[in-house]
């Protein structure tokens, strides 16, 4: 049996309408959406007018979630709000305060090392000039910023950081678990195959490989291109991660799922009942 890949934005038009069932709050994912477009409004806002620690606040709790876990980012950031405040909360034994009041998993000298090294680049080679620094990141979305100096801080990688820029810049997306397994499952790794011509990229799903990663980030942007960038990266990334929390994870529910007659996943096993 032959199918034929999806148009992106049918796709995400039909998402848009599936209850999220992650936290709380009963929504659609298209509240989620609007949600996360404002949020990013917000922070830009906060860089234009130089509040470099709220700023902080901000990016830093996404660096340190290890596994992507939403809810020990949230604790991070709770209490990164109560103890950091201005430079002088910037010191060791306020963070290891913070990682411990917020039951941190990964290690607290792993998350002290990791802020104090965050912290160094921001206020030492930037002077906390954060527009500076996501201009840098904007200048260099096509090749997901690699030359970024905050790849070399020890336990952040690409994954992580990406988290916390989608929070300032849309042009970028986590590619975590639950967006890579839909992204597959629909069949969008097809819209990928004229990236191939960078050696730099490998066709791939495994984001924990650079090459695969790479691959990923460039693919995302292309399915934004596809959807005539009504949908930015991030956007693409929220969308399909709620998804995939809510209807499409380890164990999809095709018969209660909106593209299941035009995903290639979907339609086959359907076909089988």
């Amino acid at each position: 049996m032959r199918f034929e890949v999806p148009d992106v934005r049918d796709v995400v038009m039909r998402i848009l309408e599936v209850e999220d069932s992650f936290g709380d709050t009963k929504q659609d994912i298209y509240q989620c959406l609007q949600n996360h477009r404002r949020r990013i409004e917000r922070n830009k806002q906060l860089v234009t007018a130089s509040e470099y620690m709220q700023v902080l606040r901000i990016f830093l709790p996404d660096l340190l979630i290890r596994g992507i876990s939403g809810e020990a980012g949230s604790k991070v950031h709770e209490e990164l709000k109560k103890h950091i405040k201005e430079d002088s909360g910037l010191r060791t034994d306020v963070y290891q305060q913070v990682l411990e009041k917020a039951s941190y998993r990964w290690g607290i000298p792993k998350g002290v090392q990791l802020i104090e090294g965050v912290v160094r680049i921001l206020r030492d080679e930037y002077g906390w000039d954060w527009e500076r620094y996501f201009e840098e990141a904007e200048a260099e979305k096509e090749t997901n910023f690699i030359s970024d100096k905050l790849l070399k801080v020890k336990y952040i990688g690409f994954k992580v950081r990406d988290l916390a820029l989608s929070n300032f810049n849309a042009n970028y997306a986590a590619n975590d678990l639950h967006v890579v397994r839909v992204i597959t499952r629909l069949g969008f790794l097809n819209y990928g195959y004229e990236l191939l011509h960078d050696n730099s990229l490998e066709m791939g799903t495994d984001s924990a490989k650079r090459k695969n990663y790479l691959f990923l980030h460039g693919l995302i942007l292309r399915l934004s291109a596809l959807t005539g960038d009504e949908f930015s990266p991030s956007d693409l990334d929220r969308v399909l991660w709620h998804f995939g929390k809510s209807l499409c994870g380890a164990r999809p529910r095709c018969g209660y799922c909106p593209v299941a007659e035009i995903c290639p996943t979907g339609a086959s096993r359907i076909g089988k009942l």
